[in-house]
């Protein structure tokens, strides 16, 4: 499947999705999974099981299938979603790990989180945390930049340096990332962590988090997705 054609229907499932219309949906998907394509077998499992139709027909062993098919043949991010499928333990860990190597963008990123607070089975590492962290963080996950800028400010796992945390944190405020957008406000007003007070850009940050908040506020009174 070319990148056009998975746009498209990606494009076309998350009209179905605002529908709840799984049927129209598993049929502009089977047909791709029907000829074997990786990325359909994926997506159609992922929709499934994770996606949040209501009233699906009982095929949830069939999906599952579907799932370890796709991350037997070596796709990164049906071993993440595979991954979620276990309980928590060794096997979802090396799931995690091989997902994240693979290049699963989420992987890479919880692989930071658990790496950072070691709550799993792997050791808590905060080298091993910012390396992660940054492998998304560079793919353009926000809350990837944010805690690695975070772990600038702290010193944790890298080298202390607040010129390079306010760099990440700018990245992830960028597109939208609300936790990003508060922090640069409270550094900016109180001077945490090294960083010069300035009142102008303290005002602007928090000037950009009360608009992610009404468009929050909005989105949830209209029965949407939060900005960001």
């Amino acid at each position: 499947m070319d990148d056009s054609t998975k746009q498209r229907l990606v494009d076309q499932t998350e009209i179905l999705h605002k529908a709840n219309d799984w049927a129209r949906t598993e049929a502009l998907w089977r047909p791709y999974v029907e000829q074997g394509d990786l990325e359909a077998q994926y997506r159609l499992a992922y929709y499934y099981l994770f996606y949040g139709f209501d009233e699906q027909p009982p095929i949830r062993a069939e999906m599952e299938m579907l799932m370890r098919s796709a991350a037997d043949r070596g796709h990164p991010d049906a071993v993440y979603w595979l991954s979620h499928l276990c309980p928590d333990g060794e096997e979802r860990d090396a799931l995690l790990c091989k997902a994240g190597e693979l290049g699963s963008l989420e992987a890479q990123r919880d692989l930071g989180a658990y790496y950072g607070t070691g709550d799993w089975t792997g050791p808590c590492d905060p080298v091993r945390a910012a390396q992660w962290y940054r492998r998304a963080a560079e793919r353009g996950h926000s809350d990837a930049q944010y805690n690695l800028g975070f772990m600038y400010l702290l010193g944790e796992g890298v080298p202390s340096n607040h010129e390079e945390g306010l760099r990440w944190l700018k990245l992830a405020a960028a597109q939208g990332n609300d936790t990003s957008m508060s922090l640069l406000s409270d550094l900016y007003r109180n001077g945490h962590w090294g960083v010069p007070v300035d009142l102008s850009e303290a005002a602007h940050w928090e000037s950009l988090y009360r608009d992610w908040e009404q468009e929050f506020a909005a989105g949830n009174a209209e029965g949407g997705d939060p900005p960001g």
